[in-house]
């Protein structure tokens, strides 16, 4: 017994010996992988961006007056001011908004947290374009609050609560709440809410106990989310130009009209890379932030106090200033943590919340269905005569079938090159990884519209533009972020020895990664392609100055009709959108449900895993690999 064990054990050695070798050799290599993002990234997006960099500074000669109209202007600082002004509010909404959201959801039952999540991710999945015809319905003229105000008496003649300043907030917040809550949640989940009932049974009150733990230990994630949200609103084009009034013209806004109406390049060059510099240096304050938090340096010690202690020492002399005059006892101590988390408030608000973001998908859909000549809520008559139109009309037709073109194209593109990069960076050892990882991740960061002038200059030379093929290479650098980091993701949780065991069975690295390592990421990949999809499907700015008029797309037909005339015919094809996302995203889910075969390794390991369940019976003993493919269980 001890000579077949000492054998085992002398075989699992040898094994992981030339587990080892295998992977060095088949890791001298993988820097190759990253060759066609490189080919993609060098000339779509790195020069781009050089070229508005160089740009800002003068075409002939080497100036800094673009850079001096800007700070002297005061309709831009003016413009700029705004537009901070605009996101920290947006922000500081959402933190408002989301908060009690992600605490709700940190202690309902699992069920209803799967549902909560549905409905704040399902914003996520509808177009843009949907969600602002929504709230144009909503808050219009004849939309749904101002009848429901007309016929409670609460007003005489209808408020203007959109194409101003206050469809713009709600809008965004709108938009950019789903950001918020996803990271909070995230954080609060890592908590342990049993220091909330000690210092409630010590003689807290919940309020104090949540502002003096609960809440100190959340804000890396309100960090996070406020600075996702941050950068998101600062950068965000289409809300703005739907909703939002003359007085709110954003700086994205300013830079498009700087370009299409004036012409101005070097102007919109520097106005471009001080947008730039400012979401570039917030990403690398989080970063920072995150990196200190934990650290026992003055530096950490300083991120510590600034961002978790400094707010609570506010809320000191309230503390004592109520202890003397409301002393708690501590039988009422007991009683309130005996509440727990179960406070009807906070519940309410997350729910009400909720059904603010679900509830401009929802009337979406008895409009598309309406039978009258224009917007009414809740329709009259019922009809398909818009589908009809819709699908009768040439002028819907082809930007449909174009959209389509362009997102099968971009998101075959993302995939092929993403899937290799995203390998590359997780399995590979190279010197400058996290460089290349940050670049291949920055078109997340940069602001589109930065994006769509660049690659605007550089189509017009080479004379791309209005063309399917360059609209879709310009989608595949928008989604290829996508791709890498949910790839990256699925390769990172994967068990490499699986793909180490084929190696040493005789299977080569593409036949090990084809039949072992591929089946493992099928989930991760289908979402990646999703994501790349929808990414691609939604664009509106790239295609705005990318398609022309032949190669005009779907959300660049919905903007028109937006903006320029309000056609009932946008709900049903707004519903048609939502309807594909949705079942897009169930198909996707469907292979995550199944355990994915394990093809070679199974076979290879079979002869193996039999002798070792023999071995088994008699000693105990399992070996390494019918660990993993099952058959010596």
């Amino acid at each position: 017994m001890k000579r077949l064990i000492k054998a085992e054990c002398g075989r699992e050695l040898q094994t992981y010996s030339i587990k080892i070798m295998l992977t060095r050799a088949s890791r001298t290599g993988i820097v190759y992988l990253l060759l066609p993002a490189a080919l993609l990234f060098l000339p779509l997006y790195l020069y781009p961006l050089t070229r508005i960099v160089s740009r800002s500074f003068g075409e002939n000669s080497w100036t800094i007056a673009n850079y001096l109209e800007l700070f002297r202007d005061p309709f831009l600082l003016r413009v700029l001011s705004h537009t901070f002004l605009l996101s920290m509010n947006i922000t500081l909404l959402c933190v408002v908004a989301g908060y009690p959201i992600a605490y709700a959801m940190r202690f309902v039952s699992e069920r209803t947290r799967r549902t909560m999540i549905l409905l704040i991710l399902l914003p996520l999945w509808t177009s843009i374009l949907v969600r602002s015809f929504a709230w144009i319905v909503i808050l219009g003229r004849n939309g749904i609050v101002n009848a429901t105000l007309l016929d409670l008496g609460l007003i005489d003649e209808p408020l203007k609560l959109v194409y101003n300043t206050v469809g713009t907030y709600v809008g965004m917040v709108h938009i950019m709440l789903p950001y918020m809550v996803l990271p909070l949640y995230s954080t609060l989940q890592q908590i342990d809410f049993r220091l909330l009932s000690a210092a409630e049974s010590l003689g807290s009150r919940p309020i104090s106990a949540f502002f003096w733990i609960v809440f100190p230990l959340s804000l890396p994630g309100v960090l996070a989310g406020s600075l996702l949200v941050f950068m998101s609103s600062v950068g965000m084009f289409v809300i703005p130009a739907l909703l939002g009034g003359l007085a709110d013209v954003t700086y994205v806004m300013a830079i498009e009209k700087q370009v299409n109406e004036l012409n101005n390049w070097g102007l919109a060059s520097a106005m471009s890379v001080l947008l730039f510099c400012v979401t570039g240096m917030l990403t690398l304050l989080y970063e920072l932030t995150l990196s200190v938090e934990t650290s026992s340096g003055v530096l950490g010690r300083l991120v510590r106090y600034v961002f978790q202690r400094g707010p609570i020492h506010l809320l000191v002399w309230r503390e004592r200033i109520l202890a003397r005059l409301f002393p708690l006892r501590k039988s009422e101590a007991i009683e309130s943590s005996q509440l727990g988390s179960g406070h009807l408030l906070v519940k309410c608000w997350a729910w009400g919340t909720l059904g603010c973001i679900v509830a401009p998908i929802l009337v979406i859909v008895p409009l598309a269905f309406s039978g009258e000549a224009y917007l009414h809520f809740p329709p009259q008559t019922y009809s398909v005569r818009w589908f009809e139109k819709y699908f009768s009309r040439e002028d819907w037709i082809a930007p449909t079938i174009n959209s389509l073109k362009v997102a099968v194209i971009a998101t075959l593109g993302a995939v092929a090159i993403g899937l290799p990069a995203a390998y590359a960076i997780v399995r590979g050892r190279f010197p400058g990884k996290g460089l290349v990882s940050a670049v291949l991740i920055s078109p997340m960061i940069v602001p589109v519209l930065i994006l769509a002038i660049a690659l605007y200059a550089v189509y017009a030379r080479l004379s791309l533009l209005g063309t399917v093929g360059g609209l879709a290479v310009a989608h595949i650098v928008l989604a290829l972020p996508f791709v890498v980091v949910t790839v990256s993701a699925g390769l990172k949780s994967a068990d490499e020895s699986l793909e180490a065991a084929a190696l040493t069975m005789g299977a080569g690295p593409l036949r090990a990664f084809w039949f072992v390592t591929l089946p493992v990421l099928r989930p991760s990949i289908i979402s990646a392609a999703f994501l790349a999809f929808v990414t691609s499907f939604d664009d509106v700015i790239v295609a705005l100055f990318l398609s022309g008029t032949s190669a005009k797309t779907l959300p660049v037909r919905i903007w028109e009709g937006i903006r320029f005339e309000i056609d009932p015919t946008i709900a049903a094809v707004s519903l048609l959108l939502i309807l594909i996302t949705i079942g897009l995203k169930v198909v996707g889910e469907l292979p995550g449900r199944r355990v994915p075969e394990s093809s070679i390794v199974g076979h290879a390991c079979d002869q193996d895993c039999r002798r070792s369940r023999e071995i088994s019976s008699r000693s105990k003993w399992h070996c390494f690999r019918s660990r993993h493919c099952g058959l010596g269980r």
